[in-house]
């Protein structure tokens, strides 16, 4: 169809999250958008490599969004970047310049460098989204971050002081499916009737780029 105008982007572990930010800011001048996360993270394992091989997973999400009224949706959000430490974590290495010049063509990952950041920045992300929708943390029923690995959301629940209940995670049966890890976990939340109407959600992302932010929502 034509009349249907669609398009990609990549902002890989963050992408999900770009995406639904980018989807709900067209809501006014479109009134349904789709939005998708899907990744082949194998095709870019070295299966040699076991500090990557064994997280990763294949998978992709989708949500449909859509505006019950006409004209501008405001929905709390929050998105940064640094690419000046974009080496920490690269999807595809295309020169191989790394310590020890391997890895070339395949995701390569400081996973020291890669939990600072995670643990540092999600917490004070999610403040700013909290700022933004005039919410306190206890609020709030659902964290639903990217699914990097649990270390790493126990430690993120550790600094907001929330019990990790309010954490869920499936990386334990899925590993880390990228920009699929959201829409994903939240589909499971969904079929185990955990998402009722009028629930408080912060989705949150973080990874390459390096990328992170996140939302507020009210399922």
């Amino acid at each position: 169809d034509q009349k249907i105008m669609a398009f990609d982007m990549n902002a890989a572990c963050n992408g999900f999250i770009s995406a639904l930010q980018v989807g709900s800011s067209l809501l006014g001048r479109f009134k349904t958008v789709l939005v998708v996360g899907a990744e082949t993270n194998s095709k870019i394992l070295d299966f040699a490599d076991r500090s990557t091989c064994i997280l990763f997973g294949d998978g992709a999400g989708a949500a449909v969004i859509s505006a019950e009224e006409e004209g501008n949706i405001e929905i709390p959000s929050v998105l940064h970047s640094d690419g000046s430490r974009g080496e920490v974590l690269t999807c595809k290495n295309p020169t191989g310049e790394r310590k020890d010049g391997s890895l070339k063509g395949y995701v390569a990952m400081d996973g020291r460098e890669i939990y600072k950041f995670a643990v540092r920045q999600v917490p004070a992300v999610i403040d700013e989204i909290l700022e933004k929708a005039e919410k306190s943390v206890e609020e709030i029923d659902l964290f639903v971050l990217h699914q990097a690995n649990r270390r790493i959301v126990e430690a993120i629940a550790k600094r907001l002081k929330q019990p990790i209940e309010k954490f869920p995670m499936d990386m334990m049966q899925n590993g880390n499916m990228s920009s699929a890890s959201v829409p994903v976990l939240l589909d499971e939340l969904k079929k185990a009737g955990k998402l009722q109407p009028g629930i408080k959600i912060v989705v949150a992302g973080f990874g390459a780029g390096l990328t992170w932010g996140g939302m507020y929502l009210e399922w």
